[in-house]
């Protein structure tokens, strides 16, 4: 008896924990491979509404005085992703902190769509809260990839060749001097 105490019922015991232990573990471990689903669960319904306006009245007067300013070279878009003009370079960190940063307007060369100029709204008035500058870290961003940045106040009104040297002051210079090339061969040919 004294046999049975001192070794078989802890070798009993044991291989019961054990037993135990395994089932157990393989209980939890059905439970927590399954992929954690931490998104929230979308209506079959959305509950969202069409926007009236992509842009402000302002914007619009500014974005039809730019498209009349700008040679046929160029077009220009508003409110671009910064995440759709640069892209990651080594670690992701800094690529996600801009991912849901917007710029007012992006003015591209047209045959290839490459980002030339960022043109920033602003308006004096505090009543235009939607129309604030940047952070400081998209001004990095937008200069680390040296896309210059042209501030501009909303006006009324706008002058065509006032706004267009104005565009091309901000210009890079190897930019400029490409489309003066065009121009003047444009021209030559006719």
């Amino acid at each position: 008896m004294d046999i049975f105490l001192n070794v078989i019922l802890p070798i009993f015991v044991l291989i019961i924990a054990i037993i135990i232990a395994v089932l157990l573990y393989k209980k939890l471990q059905k439970k927590f491979n399954k992929p954690f689903d931490l998104s929230p669960k979308q209506n079959a319904t959305p509950l969202v509404k069409l926007r009236e306006n992509y842009c402000t009245e302002d914007e619009m007067r500014f974005l039809d005085a730019l498209h009349k300013a700008l040679p046929r070279e160029f077009i220009s878009f508003p409110h671009v992703g910064v995440s759709k003009l640069v892209e990651p370079k080594g670690t992701m960190v800094d690529f996600k902190s801009i991912q849901n940063k917007y710029v007012d307007i992006v003015v591209f060369l047209r045959k290839d769509m490459k980002p030339l100029l960022v043109i920033d709204l602003y308006s004096p008035s505090p009543a235009a809260q939607q129309l604030k500058p940047f952070d400081d870290f998209t001004n990095n961003v937008l200069k680390a990839v040296k896309i210059p940045v042209m501030r501009k106040q909303i006006q009324n009104n706008y002058n065509s060749d006032e706004l267009l040297v104005e565009v091309l002051k901000n210009l890079n210079g190897t930019t400029v001097a490409s489309l003066k090339d065009k121009i003047i061969n444009h021209s030559v040919k006719k």
